[in-house]
């Protein structure tokens, strides 16, 4: 059964390319709610499947005119009304999976369209495409190669002028393909060329001649094999490297120790083994988690997180495994606990260094048999659950006096992932601080140009004991409270500019003993030098901007 109604486009670029990803991506879903297939026409168009970005692309709908929506299944007439509206809508996105899945179509698209420029400058066949007019518009390397001239001497010219009897002519002509045409070059080079015209609309747009030195034929299906097999090495990986590369999107970070963190999250992540993240507060376990999750083959299931440390030892069991009505007092009605909710996907247990002992034999049931029962419930609950635990705890130390069961630890340590603190990574510190300016400055509002290098360094400098959450908590503070659109030294909080400067105190110390006033010398240059000006040098060291000035006069600093 085939339903079909009208739409008018009111959008001003009519379908351009955000559009019909737009339209790509809520076609898909219609589809899918109403089991049905979902094509569109325009008025001087045969009508196409709405999945494909280029098709739609290509019927080039201005703003006024109208298409055509129509579905094939029980439920398609649902289906056009629904999409009929939304083409009338104004195509704008509010919702942040909308606008990802939008921009996930473009980039993909600009993929095969990348893809395809790097094949059609692989082969080994000769290509050239010829507008309707005549005048070539596109030629390949190969072919080139093969008719012995360069890029100057082909593009722009007119087949009608240069070989009105040709191939290429005769087909613009007669909009009738001629295969497997064997034609002899002036310089002697015999080629075998293909012409098929190119229809848009129902109307010849052009022509597209591929050509093949004859000679060349007896090595052309070893590198076609080669070139093959290469293609799919590198769409495996592409495939692979772009699955990894969304799922831990949100872990920042280029240097060494992040790479290695990564790689081993990522073939974690193609296992089904319990995992132990280990890192001290704030150096992202709950990302790197997540991220495992998204690039597993458990990534449509749900992700459930659990924070052990902050939920009651009284209520954990409850919160973990559910409860049935009339259990204690106040269970009105049954709840479902995380690891029910998470089954077929993954529990992320955080702060699982918290759990008592009691606590730890429930889980350690759930693990081995995977299986567990409500509180208050007599029915035993069947769950296929991944568990991902993380904590900042020493649990070899907790296992050994006591605090920790080991076969629990045993259990969840499958594939143990350490993160390296901030303090260690400190090459990272300048992506992290322009990923936070414009996360930060964009939820405020807010125009922030950057950062000077000097509070750039200051912030290297800093050790950061609470690692990438206090560096985002800065960032966020110094954005809020800030009246310049740059961040510099002065805005930053006082304790990380106390800290480096009691450091440059320590050094000097370290040194051979000297004189007060060498000391207060160093200090005073070390200050100046930071920040530039005898106020801020002031808030630096805490005094006032004249004693500075003078420090500065004594000890010929100016």
């Amino acid at each position: 059964m085939i339903y079909e109604k009208e739409a008018v486009i009111h959008d001003e670029g009519g379908i351009h390319a955000r559009v019909a990803a737009m339209i790509v991506q809520r076609a898909q879903e219609l589809s899918k709610r109403y089991d049905c297939h979902l094509f569109l026409r325009s008025a001087r168009s045969e009508r196409c499947e709405m999945h494909s970005l280029m098709k739609l692309i290509a019927l080039k709908v201005n703003r006024g005119d109208s298409v055509f929506v129509s579905a094939e299944g029980d439920n398609g007439r649902q289906a056009v009304l629904e999409m009929v509206r939304f083409l009338e809508g104004d195509f704008e996105m509010h919702e942040a999976a909308e606008i990802h899945g939008v921009d996930k179509l473009l980039h993909e698209n600009a993929l095969i369209q990348e893809r395809l420029q790097l094949i059609l400058e692989a082969v080994q066949d000769g290509i050239c495409v010829v507008d309707r007019t005549g005048e070539i518009t596109y030629v390949n390397p190969s072919y080139l190669r093969i008719v012995h001239k360069t890029p100057e001497m082909v593009i722009g010219q007119n087949v009608f002028e240069t070989a009105p009897n040709g191939n290429r002519s005769g087909v613009l002509r007669s909009g009738v393909a001629r295969i497997g045409s064997i034609s002899h070059k002036k310089d002697g080079t015999t080629v075998v060329a293909n012409v098929n015209p190119l229809f848009v609309d129902g109307e010849i747009a052009g022509v597209v001649s591929v050509i093949k030195d004859i000679t060349e034929i007896q090595t052309l299906m070893e590198r076609l094999s080669q070139v093959s097999a290469k293609a799919e090495y590198l769409e495996q990986e592409l495939l692979r490297t772009k699955k990894t590369a969304q799922a831990f999107s949100n872990y920042i970070g280029k240097s060494g120790k992040v790479i290695d963190v990564l790689a081993l999250a990522s073939k974690a992540a193609d296992s089904g083994a319990n995992v132990l993240v280990r890192g001290e507060s704030g150096t992202g376990k709950e990302v790197i988690a997540e991220g495992i999750h998204y690039a597993s083959s458990r990534r449509r299931g749900p992700f459930i997180r659990v924070n052990c440390g902050a939920i009651p030892g009284a209520l954990l069991e409850s919160e973990l495994f559910g409860h049935e009505k009339g259990a204690f007092t106040g269970a009105v009605r049954r709840k479902l606990g995380k690891f029910e909710l998470a089954n077929h996907g993954t529990i992320f247990l955080d702060e699982i260094g918290d759990l008592d002992k009691n606590m730890q034999v429930k889980l350690l049931r759930v693990i081995q048999q995977k299986e567990f029962d409500r509180v208050g419930g007599e029915e035993t609950i069947h769950v296929d659950v991944r568990i991902i635990a993380a904590t900042n705890r020493n649990l070899e130390e907790m296992v050994k006096a006591g605090e920790f069961r080991d076969d629990l630890y045993y259990r969840l340590n499958v594939i143990p992932i350490l993160l390296p603190p901030l303090r260690d990574r400190v090459e990272d510190i300048p992506l992290l601080v322009e990923h936070f300016i414009e996360k930060i400055s964009s939820e405020a509002q807010k125009r922030v140009r950057g950062i000077t290098p000097e509070a750039m360094r200051m912030l290297m400098h800093y050790r950061w004991p609470g690692n990438v959450r206090e560096l985002e908590n800065v960032i966020e503070r110094v954005i809020t409270l800030m009246d310049t659109e740059e961040i510099n030294e002065a805005v930053l909080p006082s304790y990380i500019k106390g800290e480096i400067a009691g450091r440059v105190v320590q050094n000097i110390a370290d040194d051979t003993i000297l004189p007060w006033e060498e000391y207060e010398k160093q200090i005073i240059a070390n200050a100046l030098r930071q920040c530039n000006s005898f106020n801020a040098a002031g808030k630096l060291l805490r005094i006032s901007h004249k004693t500075v000035a003078a420090k500065a006069r004594k000890y010929g600093l100016v």
